[in-house]
């Protein structure tokens, strides 16, 4: 995933296996950012991946190449899941209005009403004292 993301960002999608070599080093040498970035690339994609078998990366003399079917890919995983064309995550979201919520079952709303089981200890407690 590194060396594929690596090619994406060179111009014309080429650099030397050397360069490559010393931009790797660099990126994961330099924080833990890099290294969480290519994890969540590697989890979205498939299991086994050959950049060069499945003609992602081709090799030149000198230079790998990044392919279009390569960026093609990497756009894919990067991205996001619930990308839906021409739709907002507004439009995703079912909102129903309050008053469209049956009402709950059992459910005896009281309110400044000192109900509940304290209040019923309260009342519980004043009735013994007046008998």
């Amino acid at each position: 995933m590194s060396i594929l993301k690596l090619l994406d960002g060179q111009p014309d999608g080429q650099a030397s296996l050397d360069a490559v070599k010393q931009y790797l080093a660099v990126y994961y040498s330099s924080g833990p950012e890099w290294l969480q970035r290519m994890k969540a690339l590697a989890e979205r994609a498939p299991s086994t991946i050959n950049i060069f078998g499945q003609k992602l990366v081709t090799r030149e003399p000198g230079a790998w190449r990044v392919t279009e079917a390569g960026r093609t890919f990497l756009a894919a995983l990067e991205r996001p899941t619930a990308a839906v064309p021409g739709r907002t995550l507004d439009d995703l979201i079912d909102r129903p209005l309050a008053s469209q919520f049956p009402p709950l079952a059992g459910s005896n709303f009281r309110t400044n009403d000192r109900g509940g089981r304290r209040g019923k200890r309260r009342r519980t407690a004043r009735e013994r004292r007046s008998a």
